[in-house]
C-alpha cells in the first residue's frame, strides 16, 4: 500500500524524505514558520482542541484539513493549543473558494465584526469541508474554503457519509418511534436489535433529525457488561444502551484544557466533561454525581471531585489550613463574582451514600474539611449580614448577557453584588452536609452550621419568594436595597424543592406555575430578546431531570410526563445526551434564517455531545425515577414512580420491566416492575403496593390501582421557536437611563418603548407608568435604575444603574502613575502589604455608607481568568479601633474597557468623627495549588490579586 500524501509530508518535516540516493542523499529539514500545533477553533461550536480540527502540516508552510461541518453561522480563529497564537479574518465574513487573509487577533476589538474578534463563516449545506492555509511570514497567512471531495472527505474520516441504513443490517428486530415537531410534522428513530436474547445485545439506531455538528444519522451500540434494561421496549432498552456507551466514553484516563498545561494531557482517571470539554469542571461534575453517576461508578466520581479539591499554594499565606473547593475559571476572573463552588457538595452528599466502611471514613473526613473551609471563606467574602443571603452568580446560568441585563457583559461586579437562589440553594445543602459531618469530625460546628443552614432557608424564604408568581425568583439585583428581578430559573426551583426549602405547597405553586413547552421546562423564564440560543430559549437536560425529580416529590404527574418525554425524544432523535436543546422545538439547532428570521439568533450557540450532566440525568430518570433506586439514607430502598402515560405509552406492549446487574456497595441487585394491565390512560400514576427482595438482591415490585391526579403544568403554546418578539415567552430590552442635575432636582430621561417602573435607591419610585421623563428632588447620593413591563406583565432586567449626587473620595497610599489621560493609579497588590487612606475623612450625617474602589483590573478576558482581585476593606475610627469591614472585589473589566467600581461594602458612620482607610490583601483563586498550571494571569507565573486603584469612593444610602 503506497504511503498517503499527509504520510510523505510528515516524513518530509521529520527528515526522512530526502534527494538522491545513497550517500549522495541530501536530508531536507523543512521547519515551519510556526512550531505550535495550529488548529480551528469554534466550528460547530468546539472551542477545543479535536483530533479533526487540527491543520495537518503539509510542508512548505502550507496546511489542510477536512471538517464535517453543520448548516448555519460558525465563529472561529486559526489558534494553537494555549491560545498563544491567534489567527483571525476578522473585518468580513469569510467566502468560498476564495484565498483571503489572515492575520494575528489585534490588541483591541475595535475594528472586529464582533466582540471576540474572531472570523465568522455560514454554510448553506452540512457536509465535508476542506480548509487549506498557507503561511507567508508569522504576520500573514491566507486561507481558502472549499467544498471536500469523497477522497478528500475519507482522508479525515474513515467513515465518511456512512448511509444510516447500514447500522439495521442482519437485525431480527426493528420498530419505528414518531416525535412530533412543532410543525406537525414528525420525526423518525428507528430502533433495531440483533438478537433480543443475547446476553449482551447489539442495538441500531437511525434518525431522521437534522443532527448538531453533521453527523452522521445512524449508530451501532453494543452493551457492555454491567447495569442494562429489559423492558420489552426496543426503544428504551436500546437508549439506555446508549447513555451507557456514552457514559463509558466519558471515562478517560487524562483530561487536557487550552487554560491549563499548555493544553498537554492531565493523568487522572475520572469522567470528562463531554464531547467537547474535556476537563473537569466543578459544578458540571457535582450535579452530575448527584443525579446518577456517584451510584454507577463511586470510584471515578469521587477521583474527580477530589480533583476540584486544592490546598492554598506554598508561596501564599495559605489563609485556610486544608482545602477549598475549586471555583473554576469565570465570570470577571471567577470567585467571588461566581460562588457555586459549593455544588461539590452535591456530588459529595451522594457519593457518601454509595460508600462504606473506611472508604466512607477517609472520604467523608476529607469532604468535611473541604466544605467546612470554603463555607468559612465564603461567609467571609459573600455573605450579606443585611439579608442573610450570599451573594455571587447564578448556578450554571454564567453567560451574562443570556440571563442578567445586557450591559452587565461590560460590568460583572454588578453580579458579584447580586444574590442568586440556586447559589444560595446551594450553599444550604453544603451547610447541611457539613453540619450532619461535622457531628462525626468536629462536633463543636454541628450546631453551628446547622444554625447557618435554618437561618439561610428562612432568608431565601423571606426575600425570593414571589406570591404573585407562585414562584421563587431567580436572583435578587443589588440597588441600595434589593430588587426581586421578574425572572425564575427551574433549576433553582426544583433545588428548592427537592432540599426541602420550598413547603408543600410552595413547592406545588412552583411545579404547576413554572412555564413549559410540549418539548419540556427551560431552563430559564422569560427569555431575553435578541440574545442567541444557549441557556437563553434552552432545554437542558440534566435541569430537566432536575425538573423531573421536584415533579416526582410533589407528584406532580403532568410535569413528571412532560420531563420524561423531553429526555428520551432529545436522546432519540439526536442519538446522544446533548447539551442543550431550543426549547420550542425540542431541537439541537434552529437556524432562524430558514424562517427569514435573524440568523444572528441561531443556536445554541454551542452544543456538545454525550455532555456528562445530560448523560446523568437520562441515567437518573431511568435508575431513580422509574425504577426508584434510592440512596439517600446510605440504604437502597427501591420506590418506583411510573405515571399512566409511561405505562400506556412508553411500555404499552410490556407485562414488567427490569434493571439488570445494579452495583451497589460490592453487592448487585436487579429491580423488576410489574407493570398493572395496560388500560390506555394517560394521566394519573401507579402506587407502589408491595415490594419484596429475596436473598440475592432481587427486587419485585408490584403496583396498585391508577391513581387520578388534579395536577398540571403551565404549557406555553402558539408560539414558534423562531418567532422573536412574542411577549407570550419574552421579557422586554431593558431601559436606559440618563441623568441630569439643577441644583438640588434630578432630571431621568428614560428610553423605552414600554411601561416602566422606576428606582431610587431599591425603592419603587414610579410603578408601572408610561413616560419618557421624570423629575426627583436630590437627597443627598441617589442611584436610579428601571424596568420595563410588556404587556404580559412580564418585568425586563434591570437597567444599568445611574448615579448622581454627594460623595467622599478618599486616595490611598502609594506611588501613583497614569493610566490614562484622566486618571493617576495606584497599583495594589498581593506584596503591598497594608494600604492606608491617603488622608482622614468625615461623613456629613450618621447613617449607613457604602465603600467601594474605582479601580481598573485588565489581567484577564471579562468572562473567564482567576485573578478577580479581592480585598478586604477596613474603616478605622480615631482610636485606631475598626467600625466596619468587608471585602471588595474588583473583576475584570475587559480590554482597555477604562473604569469600573467595585463590589461595594456598607458601615454605618457617625457625623462629627475622623475615620481612615486600611486595604489589606485577601485571596482569590490564583492562590490555590490547583491553578500553578493555569496558562494565563494568576497561574504559572504565580498567584495574582492586583488592581489600579484611583480612590475608594464613600456614598450615603438612603
Amino acid at each position: 500500500m503506497k504511503p498517503s500524501f499527509i504520510a510523505l509530508a510528515v516524513a518530509a518535516t521529520m527528515g526522512l524524505v530526502g534527494c538522491g540516493s545513497d550517500s549522495d542523499t541530501t536530508e531536507i529539514v523543512d521547519k515551519p514558520i510556526i512550531s505550535e500545533d495550529l488548529y480551528l477553533r469554534g466550528l460547530n461550536g468546539d472551542w477545543g482542541t479535536a483530533e479533526h480540527a487540527k491543520l495537518n502540516y503539509l510542508g512548505n508552510n502550507e496546511y489542510e484539513t477536512a471538517l464535517r461541518v453543520a448548516r448555519g453561522s460558525n465563529q472561529f480563529k486559526i489558534a494553537d493549543p494555549g491560545w498563544q497564537i491567534q489567527y483571525t479574518h476578522f473585518e468580513q465574513p469569510a467566502m468560498f473558494d476564495e484565498a483571503q487573509d489572515y492575520l494575528p487577533k489585534p490588541e483591541t476589538n475595535e475594528a472586529c465584526m464582533n466582540d471576540d474578534c474572531n472570523s465568522e463563516i455560514t454554510f448553506e449545506d452540512k457536509g465535508y469541508y476542506k480548509f487549506s492555509v498557507s503561511f507567508a511570514d508569522e504576520s500573514s497567512a491566507t486561507m481558502t474554503v472549499t467544498k471536500a471531495t469523497q477522497e478528500e472527505a475519507e482522508k479525515y474520516y474513515s467513515d465518511a457519509i456512512l448511509d444510516p441504513e447500514m447500522v439495521h443490517e442482519g437485525h431480527q428486530n426493528k420498530e419505528l418511534k414518531l416525535f412530533r415537531n412543532y410543525d406537525d410534522s414528525n420525526e423518525t428513530v428507528t430502533f433495531s436489535v440483533k438478537d433480543p436474547k443475547a446476553d449482551l445485545r447489539e442495538f441500531g439506531i437511525s434518525t431522521t433529525t437534522e443532527l448538531r455538528d453533521a453527523l452522521d444519522q445512524g449508530m451501532v451500540i453494543t452493551e457492555k457488561e454491567g447495569p442494562r434494561v429489559v423492558s420489552g421496549d426496543l426503544a428504551f432498552d436500546a437508549l439506555f444502551a446508549l447513555t451507557m456507551k456514552e457514559l463509558d466514553q466519558l471515562a478517560v484516563s487524562e483530561i487536557k484544557d487550552g487554560n491549563y498545561n499548555y493544553n498537554k494531557p492531565i493523568k487522572a482517571e475520572v469522567f470528562e466533561t463531554g464531547a467537547k470539554w474535556h476537563y473537569v469542571w466543578t459544578r458540571d461534575l457535582a450535579y452530575a454525581a448527584d443525579l446518577s453517576l456517584a451510584l454507577m461508578n463511586p470510584t471515578r466520581v469521587e477521583n474527580g471531585l477530589e480533583f476540584k479539591l486544592s490546598a492554598f499554594r506554598e508561596s501564599t499565606d495559605q489563609q485556610y489550613d486544608g482545602e477549598q473547593i475549586v471555583q473554576d475559571t469565570g465570570t470577571g476572573g471567577s470567585w467571588p463574582i461566581s460562588t457555586d463552588r459549593t455544588t461539590w457538595a452535591l456530588g459529595a452528599e451522594r457519593l457518601l451514600s454509595a460508600l462504606d466502611g473506611e472508604a466512607y471514613n477517609q472520604f467523608a473526613e476529607r469532604a468535611y474539611n473541604a466544605v467546612s473551609n470554603t463555607l468559612e471563606a465564603d461567609r467571609l467574602a459573600a455573605f450579606d449580614q443585611d439579608s442573610g443571603l450570599y451573594t455571587g452568580e447564578q448556578s450554571f446560568l454564567d453567560w451574562r448577557e443570556q440571563t442578567y441585563s445586557t450591559w452587565t457583559l461590560n460590568d460583572v461586579n454588578e453580579i458579584g453584588s447580586s444574590k442568586a437562589l440556586s447559589t444560595n440553594v446551594v450553599h444550604y445543602r453544603a451547610m447541611r452536609l457539613a453540619a450532619k459531618l461535622a457531628e462525626q469530625f468536629d462536633s463543636k460546628n454541628a450546631v453551628k452550621y446547622a444554625d447557618w443552614a435554618e437561618q439561610l432557608k428562612t432568608a431565601i424564604n423571606t426575600e425570593f419568594w414571589n406570591e404573585q408568581r407562585g414562584m421563587y425568583v431567580s436572583y435578587l439585583f443589588d440597588n441600595g436595597q434589593d430588587i426581586a428581578v421578574d425572572k425564575y430559573d427551574m433549576l433553582g426551583e426544583a433545588l428548592a424543592i427537592i432540599s426541602g426549602i420550598a413547603s408543600n405547597e410552595q413547592a406545588k405553586q412552583i411545579m404547576e406555575n413554572y412555564p413549559h413547552s410540549e418539548f419540556g421546562v427551560p431552563v430559564y423564564f422569560p427569555q431575553q430578546p435578541d440574545v442567541p440560543v444557549y441557556h437563553n430559549r434552552a432545554i437542558w437536560p440534566f435541569v430537566t431531570a432536575y425538573s423531573l425529580r421536584a415533579a416526582h416529590q410533589t407528584q406532580n404527574v403532568a410535569a413528571a410526563n412532560n420531563a420524561i418525554q423531553s429526555l428520551v425524544r432529545g436522546t432519540a432523535t439526536n442519538l446522544s445526551n446533548m447539551e442543550n436543546l431550543e426549547w420550542l422545538s425540542g431541537k439541537s439547532f434552529i437556524i432562524h434564517s430558514d424562517h427569514g428570521a435573524d440568523a444572528s439568533l441561531d443556536g445554541p450557540v454551542i452544543n456538545s455531545q454525550r455532555q456528562l450532566w445530560s448523560v446523568g440525568g437520562y441515567l437518573n430518570m431511568v435508575v431513580e425515577t422509574i425504577f426508584g433506586i434510592h440512596t439517600e439514607t446510605g440504604q437502597l430502598e427501591v420506590k418506583p414512580f411510573i405515571t399512566a402515560l409511561v405505562r400506556n405509552q412508553i411500555f404499552a406492549q410490556s407485562d414488567q420491566i427490569t434493571l439488570e446487574n445494579f452495583s451497589f456497595k460490592g453487592k448487585t441487585y436487579s429491580v423488576t416492575v410489574n407493570l398493572p394491565e395496560a388500560d390506555g390512560e394517560l394521566k394519573g400514576y401507579y402506587p407502589v403496593n408491595e415490594v419484596s427482595v429475596d436473598a440475592n438482591g432481587n427486587y419485585s415490585v408490584t403496583l396498585g390501582n391508577v391513581v387520578n391526579d388534579e395536577s398540571s403544568v403551565n404549557v406555553i403554546e402558539g408560539v414558534k421557536p423562531y418567532a422573536t418578539e412574542s411577549a407570550q415567552v419574552y421579557s422586554p430590552q431593558e431601559p436606559n437611563l440618563e441623568l441630569s442635575r439643577t441644583g438640588d432636582n434630578v432630571t431621568i430621561d428614560v428610553t423605552s418603548d414600554y411601561n416602566i417602573n422606576l428606582y431610587r435607591n431599591g425603592q419603587l419610585i414610579q410603578n408601572n407608568v408610561n413616560g419618557k421623563q421624570f423629575s426627583d428632588t436630590l437627597n443627598g447620593f441617589s442611584c436610579y435604575l428601571a424596568e420595563s413591563i410588556n404587556e404580559q406583565g412580564f418585568r425586563s432586567n434591570p437597567s444599568e444603574p445611574m448615579c448622581i449626587g454627594q460623595e467622599i473620595r478618599v486616595k490611598l497610599e502609594g506611588e501613583y502613575q497614569p493610566l490614562t489621560d484622566d486618571v493617576d493609579v495606584v497599583t495594589v497588590s498581593k506584596d503591598s502589604g497594608d494600604v492606608n487612606g491617603l488622608s482622614a475623612f468625615t461623613v456629613p450625617t450618621n447613617g449607613r455608607y457604602q465603600l467601594a474602589a474605582w479601580y481598573n483590573n485588565n489581567l484577564g478576558q471579562l468572562n473567564t481568568g482567576i485573578t478577580n482581585a479581592v480585598k478586604e476593606l477596613q474603616v478605622l475610627d480615631e482610636s485606631g479601633q475598626s467600625v466596619g469591614k468587608g471585602y471588595i472585589q474588583m473583576g475584570h473589566i475587559g480590554e482597555n474597557k477604562g473604569m469600573r467600581y467595585s463590589t461595594p461594602i456598607e458601615v454605618p458612620l457617625e457625623q462629627g468623627k475622623s475615620y481612615r482607610l486600611v486595604l489589606k490583601d485577601h485571596f482569590n483563586m490564583s492562590y490555590l495549588k490547583s491553578n500553578e498550571t493555569y496558562i494565563y494571569s494568576g497561574g504559572v507565573d504565580g498567584e495574582k490579586n492586583e488592581a489600579q486603584i484611583a480612590d475608594i469612593r464613600i456614598t450615603p444610602l438612603q
